[in-house]
């Protein structure tokens, strides 16, 4: 009798839609799928099944495909396809000879299988479709997978757990993959998979709908509360960097940072007026710590209004003192506006003239919630007018103050009350427009157990275009970000600067990222790298945490070690709160002064490298990379330890920082030879090898054979205007030469000339007589100053007898470029 009641049990789930064909070809195919049943029982509430779907199947190309799943009769929210969210779909595909892949739809009980290489690499079983609950089933081919953030996960491969995908203010919080959720600031429904053939692929759930991934016995369900199903299938060869470039040109791209941004970074919740400001960075400078970019947190407004600035404690003339310093200035943005002065601050004035914030649910007034300004106003960012707003009073701040970019921040939405804050007592509004009331949403399911209203809006909200805030709540950050850009572009910025706190695919065209609100720890600091690794999926490789914690008081040790960390950050920033101690590095002690004059110093002298191997990515693919990006069939760099600790700057540099307490560690190196980027000395590849990094010393860091970098010789560095265009090759050779790439730019903060950039090549061969250079034909002029040679064979004419590697150094100065493409050393 128990097996008979389990199998009705297990026939009840399979069996509840079936599929009907109506267009079979290729590359278009439609499905009808259906269900006699009416309700289903979910998660203690009877769910009204949506009984006629349509499922539609793209085979957009030889390696990407877009399956679809609506209800018949009724639409259901899509996300828009106007900016931020063009993303290149192919709504009419043409047809190909040949596919890597092929679809089977299974009838009775439905089911679709995508396979390739004779295996099933992605599948759709156990539908349940309702309007506010939406639930399938895919079954991994291993364990051996990445994405699906943002997450505090100490560790980068996604592990099993339930997780929940909403954007939500949950600050110092570490993910565990238990209830209730530790979801944090962005969603990215955007899964790495490896296959069994060794081959890589990336599904995006393309929806913003708050979710819910459960993962445990080698299945993960999929739960959403609204929309449709639309899952994005891209397909990758052995290498997974490969489809993660398809990913992100389907996105759009990311956008090139300006070349400043990748300057070193201080900030402080507490700066409390303009001399502070100029004293900060005058110790930097006095200590010898390169410095380019001054922040402020709320302190620069007044009483904490947006767009506002207290002239008395922040005046023009300490802005015009700190350009004079060399530094450039970014304060903080949020999104909520106050309302207590009414009228009187233009950012109440002028939003309630172009009528842009949103309105309340309950009452029909404006909504109200509470933020830093206290009782607040939201911006409508789907409203018709909110361009012309957003751009006026971005107008309004820069004539206060002539911000370089922006922090923008606060934007999931954060709101301090649970929806909207005492709305059945009066609300203090300025206006008397009565708007129909919205009906609250009894949702049988809530992702994460927490109330969707919690520290936010309300689901039932109405945007503008009559979209539910529960559907849009995940892209009001890239909204934000998108409409910023906009309005530093009407400024004149270039390459408009900003970094955002909430994201969604496609920021990265926009805004660049930082982790939020952090806590000084070790196990913060070991999962930060994981993070950055995230985001080089997510399509945002301008990243970084905030070094050495912003909650909670940091220490020495930390704080050196994530100085040694922050070294590869793309986004290097130094920020905490008021209630914890200082942490600018120069009151920290010995070793974290020491820690930041030597690994900032070598950033900064590898900056011009690091920034062409933006360059050289066009807009595409990832920049910091775990090993096994890089070596995807060294089976090695797939351990946690390494997976998780390490990383390669493009293809070239490796780091092995310390992430945790102690001076050793042991680090893997891969199938390649490796020397010290710093001594060359040689470390064999595919072995572990113990390494020593005092706290107090640069960061472990290591030059691949067969590649060279070019490193800036400037021994006094102040700011990034300190860097010159004299350089130091240093080459490791593989078969007796090297390769390396450099952009073609005199003047690396040049916006106009960095969008339009191309790549120098580099190469480097040895024979019996010779060292030869050759580049590629160069506008620029570069100085050698030195040539640093890893890894000589006794071929070679200075190779000392009796030894198998010899380190050669020859010294200039040297000139090339413009129209010298060739250098011959003897």
């Amino acid at each position: 009798m128990l097996i008979i009641i389990l199998l009705n049990l297990l026939l009840s789930v399979d069996t509840r839609y079936a599929a009907t064909k109506v267009q079979d070809t290729v590359p278009f195919k439609q499905f009808k799928i259906h269900t006699t049943e009416t309700k289903v029982s979910k998660a203690g509430h009877q769910i009204q099944l949506v009984q006629h779907l349509i499922l539609e199947i793209r085979q957009e190309k030889p390696d990407q495909i877009d399956i679809q799943i609506y209800d018949e009769a009724k639409n259901h929210f899509r996300i828009p396809s106007t900016p931020p969210f063009d993303y290149h779909d192919i709504k009419d595909p043409q047809q190909f000879d040949n596919y890597d892949y092929s679809i089977k739809v299974e009838d009775n009980p439905f089911k679709i299988r995508v396979q390739r290489d004779n295996a099933t690499i992605f599948t759709i079983t156990d539908l349940i479709f309702s309007e506010t609950y939406i639930e399938f089933t895919h079954i991994p081919q291993n364990k051996q997978m990445w994405g699906l953030g943002e997450r505090n996960q100490v560790g980068f491969r996604f592990r099993q757990g339930i997780y929940t995908l909403y954007a939500r203010d949950q600050p110092n919080i570490i993910e565990d993959g238990k209830r209730p959720g530790k979801h944090v600031y962005s969603s990215h429904p955007v899964l790495l998979s490896m296959e069994e053939s060794e081959k890589f692929n990336i599904m995006f759930y393309k929806t913003s709908s708050p979710m819910d991934v459960n993962y445990e016995q080698d299945q993960m369900k999929f739960i959403t509360i609204g929309g449709i199903i639309h899952i994005k299938l891209f397909l990758g060869d052995k290498s997974p960097r490969t489809v993660i470039k398809k990913y992100h040109q389907y996105l759009g791209g990311w956008m090139l940072p300006p070349f400043w941004g990748f300057g070193f970074h201080q900030c402080r919740w507490g700066y409390k007026n303009g001399s502070v400001l100029i004293d900060v960075v005058q110790q930097y400078q006095k200590n010898k710590i390169p410095i380019d970019i001054i922040w402020t947190d709320l302190d620069y407004m007044n009483d904490r209004q947006i767009f506002s600035v207290d002239k008395h404690r922040f005046p023009k003339k300490d802005f015009q003192y700190l350009k004079g310093l060399g530094v450039r200035y970014i304060p903080l943005l949020d999104v909520a506006v106050g309302v207590k002065y009414g009228v009187e601050d233009e950012g109440f004035k002028k939003g309630t003239e172009y009528d842009v914030f949103l309105y309340s649910p309950n009452t029909g007034y404006r909504f109200q919630g509470y933020v830093w300004p206290g009782d607040s106003y939201f911006p409508d960012f789907f409203h018709p007018n909110i361009s012309e707003y957003w751009n006026e009073m971005h107008q309004h701040l820069y004539k206060q103050v002539e911000f370089d970019g922006l922090w923008v921040d606060m934007n999931e939405p954060a709101n301090f009350c649970e929806g909207e804050c005492n709305w059945s007592n009066k609300l203090y509004d300025h206006t008397k427009r009565d708007d129909k009331l919205n009906k609250e949403i009894i949702f049988p399911y809530i992702p994460g157990e927490i109330p969707l209203a919690n520290k936010t809006l309300p689901p039932h909200l109405l945007h503008h275009g009559q979209y539910l805030h529960k559907d849009v709540h995940n892209l009001y950050g890239i909204m934000d970000s998108y409409y910023t850009y906009q309005a530093q572009k009407a400024l004149g910025k270039i390459q408009p600067f900003q970094i955002t706190r909430s994201t969604f695919p496609g920021t990265g065209k926009y805004a660049q990222h930082w982790t939020g609100d952090n806590g000084a720890s070790w196990d913060f600091l070991y999962l930060s790298l994981g993070q950055i690794f995230q985001f080089q999926i997510f399509g945002i490789p301008m990243v970084g945490a905030d070094v050495c914690g912003f909650m909670e008081d940091t220490n020495d040790k930390l704080c050196s070690r994530w100085i040694q960390l922050a070294l590869f950050y793309p986004f290097f920033r130094n920020h905490n709160n008021d209630l914890s101690k200082p942490q600018e590095f120069y009151k920290l002690g010995f070793h974290v002064i020491q820690s930041a004059q030597k690994n900032i110093h070598l950033r900064y002298s590898l900056l011009k490298w690091f920034y062409s191997i933006f360059i050289r990515e066009q807009n595409h693919g990832s920049i910091i990379n775990p090993l096994f990006f890089i070596f995807p069939q060294d089976y090695l760099t797939y351990r946690d330890f390494v997976m998780d600790t390490q990383l390669i700057i493009g293809e070239e540099l490796m780091g092995a920082p310390i992430l945790n307490e102690g001076m050793t560690r042991i680090a893997y190196f891969p199938d390649s030879n490796w020397y010290d980027l710093i001594t060359g000395l040689e470390l064999k590849g595919q072995q572990d090898h113990n390494l020593y990094c005092s706290y107090n010393g640069i960061v472990p860091i290591f030059i691949r054979s067969g590649y060279l970098v070019i490193q800036n010789t400037k021994e006094t560095i102040k700011n990034l205007k300190s860097l010159d265009n004299h350089y130091r090759i240093i080459a490791a050779l593989k078969n007796q030469e090297a390769i390396g790439v450099f952009a073609d730019l005199d003047d690396f903060e040049d916006e106009e000339k960095a969008l339009q950039a191309t790549i120098i090549n580099f190469k480097i061969l040895i024979d019996e007589n010779d060292v030869t250079i050759t580049i590629t034909q160069s506008h620029s002029e570069l100085i050698i100053d030195e040539i640093l040679i890893y890894g000589l064979e006794c071929s070679y004419k200075q190779c000392i007898s009796g030894y198998y590697k010899y380190n050669s150094i020859f010294k200039g100065p040297f000139s090339l470029g413009q129209d010298k493409t060739e250098l011959k050393l003897k």
